[in-house]
């Protein structure tokens, strides 16, 4: 009777195979978008698509740091595995500090978000205003373009050559008369005067917008943007608001930190 043949074994894999392993899989990353009525989060993969549905929470009161910091590590959890993250914030945004948060908690200026959420998640994180987020899933890259969000604010990102200019707040320039853009465009200007004359300052704001910028294409995005009714001109294009996520995957593709030194 011939004896059995010997089982083979398989190798162990190298610790350079596992390691190659490792880098052959997909990057997942965790986009959030802070914003003064919501926040939220979604999985994308490494082409910007999600991968997940988008989770949303009302932004707490009060919107501090930390009650803030809390949501994001529990969407985190129910999310899943990612590998770095990716964040828009409604103020300006340096090397991953918080210098502006008009319609946030106080304590949030100066404060380091990107350095402090890394340690919480253990992941890496990039962060920048959320009008620029947003944008860089919009923009095509070329020429002038401009980038408006309509929320509970108002949030805006101005693009040469799909590079997005440091530090635009927009929002509290002066707009007309003794108000700024916010004070006529923000929500509360919404529910405050109505749809129709919303509207109406939401045209004239696109159209002295131009007169500053001279820009080749206009892009709206924001949750009011669906508010708009009348016809727009036609470098203008209302955006979605999934642009705000799926920006965070052109957010490590370009480093903004090394463009903005």
């Amino acid at each position: 009777m011939a004896s059995a043949a010997p089982s083979k074994t398989k190798p162990a894999p190298s610790p350079s195979a596992e390691r190659a392993s490792a880098k052959a899989q997909p990057t997942k990353t965790l986009a959030v978008d802070i914003g003064g009525s919501g926040v939220k989060a979604m999985l994308l993969n490494h082409e910007g698509k999600p991968l997940t549905d988008r989770l949303r929470a009302k932004t707490p009161a009060p919107s501090t740091p930390a009650n803030i910091t809390a949501i994001i590590a529990d969407f985190a959890k129910q999310l899943g595995d990612f590998d770095r993250v990716s964040v828009g914030f409604p103020g300006v945004i340096k090397k991953g500090v918080v210098y502006t948060a008009a319609n946030l908690d106080k304590q949030w200026i100066e404060y380091p978000l990107a350095e402090n959420l890394s340690k919480t998640l253990g992941k890496p994180v990039r962060v920048a205003n959320d009008a620029v987020v947003q944008g860089l899933g919009a923009v095509s890259g070329v020429g002038v373009e401009l980038v408006i969000t309509l929320g509970t604010g108002l949030g805006a990102g101005l693009y040469l050559d799909g590079v997005p200019i440091p530090s635009l707040e927009m929002g509290h320039h002066p707009f007309r008369h003794d108000l700024t853009y916010e004070d006529d465009l923000g929500r509360r200007a919404l529910e405050k005067n109505g749809k129709k004359k919303w509207n109406k300052r939401v045209g004239e704001a696109i159209d002295q917008l131009y007169k500053l910028f001279y820009y080749d294409r206009i892009y709206i995005g924001g949750g009011n943007a669906k508010e708009i009714d009348f016809q727009l001109p036609k470098n203008a294009e209302i955006i979605s608001n999934q642009d705000g996520i799926l920006g965070g995957i052109k957010l490590w593709e370009r480093n903004l930190d090394e463009l903005w030194k």
